[in-house]
């Protein structure tokens, strides 16, 4: 006696099609994980103060473009990062470090990562120049005035002495 086994379906060339359909559809959806993790549409930028510099740590640093503030952080160990999401294929932006008064203009790409590295001099340049122009205002304010050339000359010596006093 001879025994039979029936299977609960029988593969006709339509449900082999639809079975091939069907798995490569499963595939195809097992893999948007992997795909979505290969296009990464993140920018970041590193930034870093010098060693030597003290006093930037637990300031605010901002990564802005046209549209407003794309992030922002705090500064800690004379370091930062900041990172945004690029959905183009650049993005002009500007990193904006208030406490120093320095702003860089930059442009963002998907996945690329920009070390941006804030020189002690202009550093120094920055602050000297804004103190300046304070004193300059306040002078203003109650009517004496220097000319350009003696505060572009006073700004100049007073950079130089400043810098060289911080290197020793």
């Amino acid at each position: 006696m001879s025994k039979q086994f029936y299977l609960p379906f029988s593969f006709t060339p339509t449900t082999m099609r639809n079975t091939i359909l069907l798995l490569t559809l499963v595939a195809l959806i097992g893999l948007i994980p992997w795909m979505v993790s290969r296009n990464n549409h993140t920018a970041t930028v590193h930034g870093s103060f010098p060693e030597e510099l003290t006093g930037v740590d637990y300031n605010w640093v901002y990564l802005t473009s046209e549209d407003g503030v794309l992030d922002s952080c705090i500064v800690s160990k004379n370091r930062f990062e900041l990172q945004t999401e690029v959905n183009q294929r650049q993005l002009a932006a500007t990193i904006e470090i208030p406490c120093c008064s320095l702003s860089q203009a930059l442009t963002l790409r998907p996945d690329h990562e920009i070390e941006v590295r804030v020189s002690l001099d202009e550093y120094y340049r920055r602050k000297v120049e804004y103190a300046l122009h304070e004193a300059t205002a306040r002078l203003d304010e109650h009517g004496l005035s220097i000319p350009d050339s003696l505060w572009m000359q006073m700004r100049d010596s007073v950079l130089k002495v400043f810098i060289e006093m911080q290197k020793e």
